[in-house]
């Protein structure tokens, strides 16, 4: 009578540890206690009790598996590969460095249909009874589950949370954006200016200007920085004033401007990124334009009477140098009503659904059929053509383009 009885005191004792175990690393998970208290928890209280003194806890995290913990395990384990399943309540026997490690049973964690981690339990007895493992599988089972899918749903709300950061960080650089690329123009008597500009994606890294300089020069320009995102549109944010502030300070020398943007780039780029920029100064006395083509896609002038030319002559890119090793000016005389249509490769690397690209010769045509147009409606035009060019087939780049007519 009295065994009866210590066995059932013992009982007691052991489904009030039960309820202890679970009761702790419940407050745990509530108090955002970290990860690795967590698991110490969860090994104490299988190993205090209950002689549960080997486990591997392995856990998929963004579809790979990792193992999370291991106790009473001699050497290192071999990682998962992907794909790998453990039978569930199965003896398994894992390789390491120091040689076999045997688990009585493996215990599978499930989370909305989905097997979220896989424990492997054993003890250190050998032909003792009933393995404590089996003895306590449901208990194994149900404590696990908790601090699992406790840890699983943790790591799911902090990648909400970063990802609503990443949100409210594109939502601010794309209004950075926003402000940056110019909307309007200003009613200039020599020269009609439109412009457009479409991000890939939220924010994009392509910008253009068209500003007068003093009372006889206005300065045309267009840029894209390689790459995209939020890095992209805070750099030309501030090569975007750099460039105002030279420009306007540099009156005259359009070479040494350019030396001293590739200056700045370099600073604030540290070499990771570069930037491509068409850049000229229109003098409305003379009609001369006078530009440099930082390895950007080179502008089209096209001339009323249909006859048009490229403007590719200037340097590298911004920010691919320390110092640019050399730069070719161009000049030209801008005959009256002649287009100038400045654009970045989004447009003219546009694929169609057989992977050929939109191409120069193609802008070319819809703009000497359209030259006598106002350039609101040549830009219309040109849009539409790379739109039924395109078909079905998705845009891969931002697309900028402005058109100035030269009266």
């Amino acid at each position: 009578m009295a065994e009866k009885v210590s066995r059932l005191e013992r009982k007691i004792e052991l489904q009030d540890y039960k309820l202890g175990a679970l009761l702790e690393v419940t407050r745990a998970i509530n108090a955002r206690a970290s990860e690795e208290d967590l698991l110490d928890h969860f090994r104490q209280s299988l190993a205090e009790y209950l002689g549960v003194n080997r486990l591997v806890l392995y856990t998929s995290v963004s579809g790979e598996w990792r193992c999370l913990m291991t106790a009473g395990v001699d050497g290192a384990l071999p990682p998962v590969a992907e794909g790998t399943a453990f039978e569930a309540g199965k003896r398994v026997v894992l390789t390491s460095t120091a040689g076999d490690q045997v688990f009585d049973v493996v215990v599978p964690v499930h989370h909305d249909e989905q097997v979220v981690a896989y424990v492997l339990a054993g003890d250190d007895a050998e032909g003792v009874g009933v393995s404590p493992v089996v003895k306590h599988l449901n208990f194994i089972q149900i404590l696990t589950n908790v601090l699992v899918v406790a840890l699983h749903n943790r790591r799911l709300s902090e990648e909400a949370i970063r990802q609503e950061a990443t949100r409210r960080e594109l939502e601010l650089a794309a209004e950075m954006q926003t402000l940056l690329v110019p909307t309007s123009w200003p009613d200039d008597p020599d020269v009609d200016v439109t412009a457009f500009y479409r991000p890939h994606r939220e924010v994009g890294g392509d910008y253009y200007d068209f500003f007068p300089v003093d009372g006889d020069e206005l300065v045309v320009c267009m840029a894209d920085v390689s790459g995209k995102g939020v890095s992209a549109a805070f750099l030309m944010s501030n090569f975007q004033a750099n460039l105002r502030a030279i420009l306007q300070a540099e009156s005259g020398d359009l070479e040494r401007s350019i030396r001293l943007l590739n200056e700045r780039v370099m600073a604030n780029a540290r070499g990771e990124k570069y930037i491509t920029l068409f850049v000229a100064r229109y003098n409305r006395r003379t009609r001369e334009l006078v530009y440099i083509n930082c390895g950007h896609n080179p502008p089209l002038l096209m001339g009323a009477d249909g006859t048009a030319q490229q403007l590719v002559l200037g340097s590298v890119g911004l920010g691919m140098f320390t110092e640019i090793p050399s730069v070719d000016m161009g000049r030209v005389t801008v005959a009256p009503d002649s287009v100038l249509v400045c654009y970045t490769d989004g447009l003219v690397e546009q694929e169609n659904e057989a992977g050929v690209p939109f191409g120069m010769q193609r802008m070319e045509q819809v703009v000497r059929e359209r030259r006598g147009m106002g350039v609101g409606a040549i830009q219309k035009a040109l849009l539409e053509a790379v739109e039924a060019f395109r078909g079905t087939e998705p845009t891969f780049d931002d697309t900028a383009l402005l058109l100035a007519r030269f009266r």
